[in-house]
């Protein structure tokens, strides 16, 4: 069995210099910070991808080459994990899993360390590890248990396109609010496999973005003109709402016309609820229907991080397609 680490950066590639100053380092000395991978019983090579980032700096071309050089070496390799920064490790995720789509069918793990590799208690050590040995795990006729892109972190496996990270302090950084856990480490490495996903074999590559996108947050008290210029002003073609409770909004009377207005100028809108457990769906509220009234695409179920990516993809497309493929379940992001 052959398994591929790619390394993007991010604090588990942090390792400590003679004056205590913490620097990235590349895909070889991985080995020597973790010689545990001598043991696995596959055959592991490590790689960096470009210049190692603060996934803070990540964004839609670092994606592109994620996706590409996994694409790349596709028939080469069983399984792969993909090292990262915590801090958009959840839009990664999210993109990874839109721009492999099924036909890629092999695990993609993506992990990374609130604490650096090189310090005496982080806790990358296990997160890559055990990675490692979820990429590894075969059903009976001998294919990957796990065919999907999905994020490991402190014991437990998710969904990529279903995560956010809710912590900078704890261990455990991220949750998946709307989509229970895949699996989970302990004493014994349990899946659970009627949550995977079964990938859909025609859902193909996708490889252009236009990363064109904002995001406008419904707050108390907001103004039409701030709303306005978020919408109208700022010149993004495709806007994520962030509305209230499951998909409503305070009841000001001109909120109709300007998301109708935009509408008319061509820029997509779409919404995601502010609770992060929760799921915008259509309103018997007057204040939720008039988002509904004004043709704003809803989002079920997903999260804000996978729904700025998903927008960026289906801006890409041609202008009557992108109704349709964003009401498309991609990945399993609506299941």
């Amino acid at each position: 069995m052959k398994l591929l680490i790619l390394y993007t950066g991010g604090t588990i590639g942090m390792v400590a210099q003679r004056d205590g100053s913490l620097v990235p380092f590349h895909a070889d000395a991985l080995r020597a910070n973790v010689p545990d991978l001598a043991r696995l019983a596959a055959e592991v090579d490590c790689r960096s991808l470009g210049q190692p980032k603060d996934s803070s700096d990540v964004g839609p071309d670092d994606w592109r080459a994620m996706a590409d050089a996994l694409w790349a070496a596709r028939d080469d390799f069983d399984g792969f994990v993909v090292l990262h920064g915590t801090d958009t490790m959840a839009y990664s995720a999210s993109a990874l899993s839109f721009m492999l789509g099924g036909s890629f069918g092999k695990p993609v793990v993506l992990t990374g360390s609130q604490v650096p590799l090189g310090v005496l208690r982080s806790d990358g050590r296990d997160n890559l590890l055990t990675s490692l040995e979820i990429a590894m795990l075969r059903d009976a006729q001998g294919g990957p248990q796990v065919r999907e892109v999905t994020v490991f972190f402190e014991n437990r496996l998710f969904r990529g396109n279903r995560v956010y990270k809710h912590s900078a302090r704890q261990f455990d950084a991220f949750h998946s609010p709307n989509y229970p856990e895949l699996g989970r480490s302990g004493v014994e490495l349990v899946l659970h496999r009627k949550r995977l996903w079964q990938p859909d074999l025609g859902e193909g590559r996708r490889t252009s973005l236009n990363a064109n996108v904002a995001v406008a947050t419904l707050t108390p008290g907001m103004t039409e003109t701030a709303l306005r210029a978020m919408l109208l002003g700022s010149g993004a073609q495709g806007v994520i709402l962030q509305t209230l409770g499951s998909g409503n909004a305070p009841a000001w009377p001109w909120l109709a016309a300007v998301l109708t207005e935009a509408g008319a100028q061509g820029v997509r809108l779409a919404h995601v609820s502010q609770c992060r457990a929760a799921s915008t769906a259509p309103s018997n509220y007057a204040s939720g229907k008039v988002i509904q009234d004004a043709g704003v695409w809803e989002s079920g179920g997903m999260t804000l991080e996978a729904a700025v990516v998903k927008m960026m993809l289906v801006l890409a497309l041609k202008p009557g397609m992108q109704h349709a493929a964003w009401a498309a379940s991609w990945s399993g992001e609506r299941d």
